[in-house]
């Protein structure tokens, strides 16, 4: 019996077309004396073959620039452009809906509603973010060596998960971390 997954994977690639045609047949641009050489129009014949798939992608390419349409390899593809980071176990309905807002996402980076928007519906029920926020300023001129050390800055986010467990707690805060800014930290609590 085959893995379930991996139906769903081969259902999702595209595929030949049986049969497909180019709309500017080859055979039909050449000389008419070439036409009935039955070496060159076979050539043609399977040139044209091997052009109308591009043919076919070319034609349909803002298709394949669409999160909810285009093939799924497509989507994540174009989840590196738009810095999209997608999770392995996420279904197609997800991924697509991440990559569609990920304009919406960027944004708002670093902030609580991007925060929400990651992770709520489909990873938390509910979340609560505490910030301690704040910045550190010096406004008169100081010498380096006499620099501390910041303190770290650390983003609490209290989550109630959809499914328990250690690696889900994980997943959630990868995922935060993808959002929140670099120089801070992320630690994720369970319960309100």
């Amino acid at each position: 019996m085959s893995d379930p997954s991996s139906l769903a994977r081969v259902a999702t690639q595209r595929r030949d077309v049986p049969g497909l045609q180019s709309p500017f047949p080859l055979r039909t641009q050449i000389p008419p004396m070439l036409q009935d050489d039955p070496s060159i129009v076979a050539f043609l014949d399977g040139l044209d073959e091997l052009i109308a798939p591009v043919i076919s992608v070319l034609d349909s390419f803002d298709a394949y620039l669409d999160p909810q349409i285009a093939p799924l390899d497509m989507v994540r593809y174009m989840g590196g452009w738009v810095l999209a980071s997608m999770d392995d176990v996420w279904t197609e309905e997800i991924v697509r809906r991440d990559v569609s807002r990920a304009a919406y996402r960027a944004k708002w980076a670093g902030t609580e509603r991007a925060l929400h928007d990651r992770l709520v519906p489909y990873e938390v029920r509910d979340l609560t973010v505490v910030d301690p926020g704040g910045t550190m300023v010096e406004t008169a001129p100081t010498d380096p060596s006499s620099w501390h050390d910041p303190d770290e800055f650390v983003v609490v986010l209290k989550v109630t998960p959809k499914t328990a467990g250690a690696a889900e707690i994980e997943r959630i805060e990868r995922i935060a971390r993808t959002v929140v800014p670099a120089h801070v930290s992320v630690r994720v609590t369970v319960g309100s």
